[in-house]
């Protein structure tokens, strides 16, 4: 996976700013909490398809693309969300795939896209 230019993405810890993930068909998004959205004025507005339903949310953390993410992924996603290194020792993946689904329906985590579809 590519470094983001946005500061801050990628990283592990309290100095992370969230995450690039590659969905099923190459695209990139961003996923952040909406504080650390970053101040980029051409930066692509929210997808709100995840809003809708959950059921969305786990179709594209499902469906992801599988050899252009890394496999700790959805690990770093879930501790990021919960401002925790260590949250998701104890979790399963499908378990996490549903609590970062119920984040995205209510926009506690945004995917914001980085690619022009």
């Amino acid at each position: 996976m590519s470094l983001s230019r946005y500061p801050g993405v990628g990283l592990a810890g309290p100095f992370c700013r969230g995450h690039e993930i590659v969905c099923q068909f190459g695209y990139r998004h961003l996923i952040c909490k909406p504080v650390d959205k970053p101040h980029d004025p051409l930066l692509n507005t929210p997808n709100m398809t995840f809003w809708v339903s959950a059921t969305f949310g786990e179709q594209f953390l499902v469906n992801r693309h599988s050899w252009k993410n890394s496999p700790e992924l959805l690990n770093q996603i879930y501790c990021y969300l919960h401002n925790d290194t260590y949250a998701a020792v104890q979790q399963a993946e499908a378990a996490m795939i549903c609590t970062l689904a119920m984040s995205f329906e209510q926009r506690a985590l945004l995917v914001i896209p980085l690619d022009s579809q």
